[in-house]
């Protein structure tokens, strides 16, 4: 069975997540590693990635404002665990071209 191109976007945020935690800071490195905020923060890069390339429906006014590089704009919209996320979505989109 082949992945829909949702599903290897999602794979690929979840190694960034262990590939880049360690630059990210301790309270990123505490929240991969606790289960609920970890899918948290797959769903939100999954969504991040998939915005910026039109795969699938557009993400919500945080993930715009990350898409469109509006450092205020992400901020201001973020929840709890996005806001100690922000670097690992600024890595993960500087760092990712599209996946095939």
């Amino acid at each position: 069975m082949q992945l829909t191109q949702e599903e290897k976007i999602r794979a690929h945020v979840e190694a960034c997540i262990d590939r880049y935690k360690e630059q990210c800071g301790v309270g990123f490195t505490l929240l991969a590693l606790e289960p609920t905020s970890r899918e948290h923060i797959v769903n939100i890069g999954t969504s991040i990635l998939c915005t910026k390339w039109g795969v699938g429906f557009p993400g919500g006014s945080f993930v715009q404002a990350v898409v469109n590089n509006d450092l205020a704009g992400a901020f201001g919209r973020a929840d709890s665990i996005n806001g100690d996320c922000i670097k690992f979505y600024s890595m993960l989109l500087y760092n990712t071209s599209y996946i095939e």
